[in-house]
């Protein structure tokens, strides 16, 4: 994956440009979970993968799809809006985004 094709993704899906792509480095929390934002000490070991990221403005109505889902041909589209930011739970993937 690539910045350029998660920009050629999104304007496919969308039908527009995305205003920002960006990308961050994947890591293992090891020895332990869940210490990073308790605020204790992590040993962090990189790994060769990246999340990415595309977005544009909205006007309170969110759309969030996840490449990696559709490729897997399960549910990769979450829909809603700023009043109603309730988790789904489970395993959705955009209760993520939604607790953001």
């Amino acid at each position: 994956m690539s910045i350029d094709a998660v920009t050629r993704e999104f304007r496919e899906f969308f039908n527009d440009k995305p205003t920002l792509v960006t990308s961050a480095p994947g890591r293992l929390d090891f020895l332990n979970t869940h210490q990073d934002y308790k605020g204790l000490p992590v040993v962090a070991v990189g790994i060769n993968l990246r999340t990415y990221i595309a977005i544009s403005k909205s006007q309170g109505e969110f759309t969030v799809a996840s490449g990696n889902l559709r490729d897997d041909n399960v549910e990769y589209v979450d829909k809603f809006s700023l009043g109603e930011l309730k988790l789904l739970g489970g395993k959705w993937f955009g209760d993520y985004v939604r607790a953001l």
